[in-house]
């Protein structure tokens, strides 16, 4: 198995710090994409698309941290703000999740941009 890290203040600035031994190191991008999370826009954005669309792509061979991981991953690091960014973690959880499931039930289509497109 391969090690751990862990993405020391020091080494991003402006990032969330990891407690250490929260990913595999194959996963280090995606992990400090998920670190910038709290402070990047396109990143929280990102981090919500992949999990919308985490049922319906082929995501197997992309070295990504995998949304049954995602609140260990919030867990695990020391946040500016640790409550938002537990909500935002579990949030994208539980989207991935319904994404994996087909659950549209729970997400009906908005009539105007059903009319729309």
């Amino acid at each position: 198995m391969s090690p751990t890290l862990c993405v020391r203040q020091e080494d991003v600035v402006g990032l969330a710090t990891c407690r250490g031994g929260c990913v595999d190191a194959a996963l280090r991008r995606h992990h400090d994409r998920l670190l910038a999370v709290e402070t990047d826009g396109d990143e929280l954005l990102e981090l919500f698309e992949l999990a919308v669309t985490w049922g319906e792509l082929d995501y197997s061979r992309e070295p990504l941290v995998p949304p049954q991981q995602w609140l260990d991953f919030a867990l695990c690091h020391q946040w500016r703000d640790p409550d938002r960014m537990l909500r935002v973690f579990s949030l994208a959880t539980d989207i991935a999740s319904r994404s994996s499931r087909g659950d549209t039930a729970a997400a009906p289509r908005n009539p105007v941009f059903a009319a729309a497109g």
